[in-house]
């Protein structure tokens, strides 16, 4: 137990570290907010869609993937967007804190959190399973993100616009152009794919310290109910769904453990950045994600813990 709480506590730790260094920053006038938000459109517009680029050119297919633990996987993922979608249609009252609850409650921080926790977790024998699950999720975290910031803006509703802004959304874009390389089978060279994959590195350094130079902590009063909602959602109510029925369908060992990360790792970097670009409220975004990314130590612990208990993994 002291390992996994270890492993995920330096998962997480480098996310405060930056985030503070992005507060320091801010507390010593080294960035204006006029700066702020130049740079995190650059992040939005840029470096974002080149992560998803690189992140999908990238990926290995080749592990083996059961068609119906992926199919298990992608139905609770809609099941928990569902439910965090009716949830806050019945409990918030403007559009973009909802927006931004809505995507708290299913969109983790798989990129971080995945790997190194199932390695630690269930050895190397998991990272094939851990790598092709994060490559088909993620990308799927990311468009249902952009669908849901878009529907809440707010304003008046306009199918086609909306369709329009979906289509035309950086990370969409990125994605598509990460798609269509792996299905044409193109070759990058690599003095293409080295600046693409240095400018896709720097993307959640940059979103974080943004986020920590961004973020004051007397929004957290005026949106705690939300964040405690998302936070509750995001670490305990989803995972606790997707593991009871996983383990009811009986999936143990690595399958099992896998859910936990995928539903149960904390809130994405990059949920802040696209709430922020997107007109959403950013600032329940960001205490989501802080708060998340704290307490996370401590669920994935007991996650962890139960399931060697019951003898599951």
């Amino acid at each position: 137990m002291t390992a996994n709480f270890i492993i995920a506590a330096e998962a997480v730790l480098p996310i405060f570290l930056l985030i503070l260094l992005g507060m320091g920053a801010r507390r010593l006038k080294l960035l204006t907010d006029l700066e702020l938000k130049h740079v995190n459109n650059a992040v939005f517009q840029v470096m974002f869609p080149f992560m998803m680029f690189y992140n999908i050119y990238t990926a290995d297919f080749s592990g083996v993937l059961i068609p119906s633990y992926f199919g298990f996987c992608v139905g609770m993922l809609f099941l928990v967007y569902a439910l965090g979608t009716v949830y806050a249609l019945l409990t918030v009252r403007d559009d973009p804190s909802r927006g931004a609850l809505i995507q708290a409650c299913y969109r983790g921080n798989l990129v971080l959190m995945g790997l190194p926790v199932m390695e630690n977790l269930m050895g190397e024998e998991a990272l094939g399973l851990t790598t092709i699950m994060l490559a088909v999720i993620v990308p799927l975290y990311n468009i249902l993100a952009v669908v849901t910031l878009e529907v809440f803006r707010g304003g008046r509703m306009q199918p086609g616009h909306i369709l329009k802004k979906i289509l035309t959304n950086p990370l969409i874009l990125g994605a598509a152009a990460g798609i269509c390389a792996v299905a044409f089978r193109l070759e990058l060279p690599e003095v293409l794919l080295q600046p693409v994959g240095q400018v896709a590195s720097a993307a959640t350094p940059a979103a974080l310290l943004v986020m920590g130079a961004s973020f004051y902590f007397q929004s957290v009063h005026k949106n705690l109910r939300n964040i405690v909602s998302g936070v509750l959602g995001k670490l305990i109510i989803g995972p606790g769904m997707a593991l009871a029925a996983g383990y009811a369908l009986g999936y143990r060992g690595i399958p099992l453990a896998l859910l936990i990360v995928i539903f149960g790792a904390p809130c994405a970097v990059s949920s802040y950045t696209m709430a922020q670009q997107m007109d959403s409220n950013a600032e329940l975004a960001a205490g989501c994600l802080i708060f998340s990314s704290l307490f996370s130590c401590v669920t994935i612990c007991g996650w962890i813990f139960l399931l060697k208990q019951t003898g599951a993994i």
